[in-house]
């Protein structure tokens, strides 16, 4: 499992190293396991959330219990950000996808890092404004774009290489749909010879085929 260093993750790779020497005094290690929760929808926000290894992934759980993905996170990601925006509770729940670990932040200490220094302000809200823009584009894929277009986007844009390390249920809860949906796509995507399923995983064979189906080219039977 890789492990990044803090001074590589996104926020806090502009700090000094007196600023990352006071920062590491004050931050917590949290490991996780893959399917724990390590915040959930509507708790206190407490805490700035730094990825040192394995994923994470966000989502909303409807009253019915329908749940939709968010954001998927790798190592140098930040998250949890309603801490940043001096939210009182966090707006959705945050899991392992796999086993990993996270430094958490005080909020008094972000706080303290952008009063100081106004560049680590820019850096911040362009980290927030960047999320806003994904969440926005991902609404108008769901209102817009058809199901196989948005698992199509999935594969090429979250694949590890060209590996994707996530169930069928998972992949449909990321693209709004149902897991029996997904798997009906991504089975036309396996006859078609652009990917290769296993258990809990997907290969990229045919990238070039994925892009031109996410642009929104029809699949032919």
């Amino acid at each position: 499992m890789r492990r990044i260093q803090l001074e590589e993750a996104e926020f806090f790779h502009l700090l000094r190293p007196d600023q990352l020497a006071r920062v590491r005094s004050r931050l917590l290690l949290r490991p996780f396991r893959a399917g724990e929760c390590i915040y959930f929808t509507s708790e206190p926000a407490e805490s700035l959330w730094v990825l040192r290894a394995g994923e994470v992934r966000t989502v909303k759980i409807s009253p019915t219990g329908h749940t939709t993905a968010l954001e998927r996170f790798r190592p140098g990601d930040l998250f949890g950000l309603a801490v940043a925006v001096e939210a009182a509770s966090y707006g959705e729940t945050a899991e392992g996808v796999t086993q990993g670990e996270a430094w958490r932040a005080p909020p008094q200490l972000l706080a303290g890092l952008v009063r100081d220094d106004p560049r680590l302000a820019r850096e911040l809200l362009a980290i927030v404004a960047k999320r806003l823009q994904g969440a926005h584009d991902r609404l108008c894929s769901f209102a817009h774009d058809s199901v196989p277009a948005r698992i199509a986007l999935l594969l090429v844009e979250q694949a590890d290489g060209d590996r994707l390390e996530a169930t069928r249920r998972a992949i449909g809860e990321a693209v709004g749909t149902t897991v029996e949906t997904a798997i009906r796509v991504l089975r036309r995507f396996d006859r078609a010879g652009w990917i290769e399923g296993g258990v809990g995983s997907v290969r990229i064979l045919d990238r070039k085929a994925l892009e031109r189906v996410a642009r929104g080219e029809k699949l032919t039977d």
